[in-house]
């Protein structure tokens, strides 16, 4: 007899089973319990809660980060209780609450090497759209950049329509991330990156813009580090090197201690990140993404 799984929306006294569960996520543990009662909480989101004969046995988190889109997080699973169709259910479950409200695209992000969850993502139509990397580097110094400044408000119109034709943009599905949390760059985001002073751009010997990385100090505010993170970065390899040497050098100035360079996996731009010694992981996150046509 086939095992009932039942989805229901998340609810506090769901917090003790969950956290038991999710206590050997990682080595160090899991985010969950330290976002949970935020997650229940919100207004755009959703915590989505699998039960087998009334025990919580998973969980998955929807985030509505814009009228079109949503952001699928924290999926998890009791170990005694895989291979039973529990992610599935819950995936499920999201992608019909998703299309209730009126959205267009799901998306989501996997480590490369997580093989379960690749299994289930294609069972439900996802598809792989980009691949992404954070590098990471301590090693924070004064450096001289050449070409590479802080963006000007008046540039969004000559940012965007440079974004347009790039190839980094394309290979990342037109996406930036702030912590783990990837949202589509539009025009209004990067309008807002240049009004809070967080967009650099590099500029040929035209003083046409041939380059540009986006950052943010989210690292510091959620994890409370000393840390600034890049939230995308597009331009060949020597753009790439100068920015990031701008970057550093800032970094120095201000007693940021740690960079996490999140970066779409193209090789141009590791190759540079990784001349300038920050260190490249072992596995990727790929992004997937699911039209809600489709469902």
């Amino acid at each position: 007899m086939k095992t009932r799984i039942y989805v229901r929306k998340g609810r506090d006294s769901d917090r003790d089973a969950v956290f038991r569960f999710c206590e050997k996520t990682w080595s160090w543990g899991d985010y969950v319990p330290k976002v949970w009662d935020r997650w229940l909480k919100e207004e755009n989101g959703r915590v989505f809660v699998a039960t087998i004969n009334g025990i919580p046995v998973g969980i998955s988190h929807l985030s509505i980060d814009k009228p079109h889109e949503v952001w699928l997080s924290g999926a998890r699973t009791n170990s005694n209780y895989r291979r039973m169709g529990v992610a599935t259910a819950i995936t499920r479950r999201c992608l019909e609450y998703a299309k209730k409200k009126g959205t267009q695209i799901v998306r989501l992000v996997t480590g490369s090497d997580n093989v379960a969850a690749k299994v289930v993502l294609q069972k439900l139509g996802f598809k792989p759209v980009a691949e992404f990397v954070e590098m990471i580097t301590e090693n924070i110094t004064l450096e001289r950049s050449k070409k590479s400044r802080w963006a000007e408000k008046n540039q969004t119109g000559a940012i965007w329509n440079y974004l347009q034709n790039s190839e980094t943009y394309n290979r990342a599905a037109g996406l930036y991330t702030i912590l783990y949390h990837w949202f589509s760059l539009e025009k209004e985001d990067l309008k807002r990156f240049l009004e809070e002073q967080k967009a650099i751009v590099h500029e040929n010997e035209k003083g046409e813009v041939d380059g540009l990385t986006l950052i943010d100090n989210a690292t510091a505010r959620e994890w409370h580090e000393n840390t600034m993170q890049t939230c995308y970065i597009d331009g060949d390899y020597n753009a790439a090197l100068d920015m990031t040497r701008f970057l550093r050098s800032y970094c120095y100035g201000s007693g940021v201690k740690k960079i996490y360079g999140f970066t779409c996996n193209h090789k141009p731009i590791t190759t540079a990140l990784e001349e300038l010694g920050l260190e490249l992981p072992d596995s990727m996150e790929i992004m997937y993404e699911k039209r809600l046509s489709e469902v």
